[in-house]
Parts: C-alpha cells; sequence; structure tokens
C-alpha cells in the first residue's frame, strides 16, 4: 500500500506539474488504473468507478485518460486489440500479450535494456523510445 501511496503522491505532483486540477474524478481514474494490473481500456475503468461517481460519463473518462497519458501521467498499451489500453507504470517497460485471451503483463528485464537498437532504425530518425511485446499463448489459454 505504501508504493500505492507514493505512486498517488507523484501522481498529484504531476498534475500540478501540468496545471491539471486534482479532482476526485481525476483521482479515481488514476487509482483505477493502479489497481487494475490488466492494462484496462477506458470502458473497464468507467465500470470499475462509476459506482462511487454515478454522474461520471464514458466520454470524460476517455478524456482524462487522454489528457494523462499527453502529460505523460499514464502510458497508452495497445497491442492487439480493438480498443486503446492503459498502463499507470510509466518507467521503461516492456509486456508479453496473450493473443488469445488479450491478457497483457509487464516484464521489466535488465537484459532487455541491452538490446542495440538497428542502426536502419537510427538513420534519418530520433529515437524517442521502445518497447519489446512478446506474442504468447498464455497457460490459461494454452489449458483450453
Amino acid at each position: 500500500m505504501i508504493e500505492t501511496q507514493d505512486q498517488i503522491t507523484e501522481f498529484i505532483q504531476k498534475c500540478k506539474t501540468n496545471a491539471l486540477s486534482v479532482t476526485p474524478q481525476r483521482l479515481a481514474i488514476y487509482k483505477a488504473l493502479l489497481i487494475d494490473k490488466s492494462h484496462p481500456n477506458p470502458e473497464c475503468v468507467y465500470n470499475s468507478i462509476k459506482p462511487d461517481f454515478p454522474t461520471i460519463s464514458l466520454a470524460t473518462v476517455y478524456k482524462t485518460l487522454e489528457t494523462f497519458e499527453k502529460n505523460h501521467i499514464i502510458s497508452v498499451v495497445t497491442p492487439l486489440h480493438e480498443t486503446v489500453r492503459y498502463d499507470a507504470e510509466i518507467e521503461h517497460h516492456h509486456h508479453v500479450v496473450c493473443i488469445k485471451c488479450k491478457k497483457v503483463m509487464d516484464i521489466k528485464d535488465p537484459e532487455l535494456e541491452k538490446i542495440k537498437i538497428p542502426d536502419i532504425v537510427k538513420v534519418g530518425n530520433q529515437v524517442l523510445d521502445y518497447n519489446i511485446q512478446f506474442n504468447v499463448i498464455c497457460d490459461s489459454c494454452r489449458a483450453n
């Protein structure tokens, strides 16, 4: 729980740095991302906070998530999905994605940080970041 409190404190600071008000709705949306490690889509976030915020609209959740992403408060994860997925973890990391059930799992491994970016990518481009995605069939899906 201490880690979560630290993340909330950091969230509040990033909002202030970006001149964003820390409203109860924004805080609830961010907390929903912290709690749900499945990299939820906006509809899942909306459904998780709707009981506590019955007047919030799905459009507000979408706009809030887009604002958070634009201000580098959260990151976007969209592998193999029909809808955008979000991640509260913004430190550099990679993903393992089940191509059947669409489950997304974070992976942090120092070995992946040693991968050399090919020269062809660097020619004429400014590399800002990179993410590695491992497409798998998870144990649960293989068992079915």
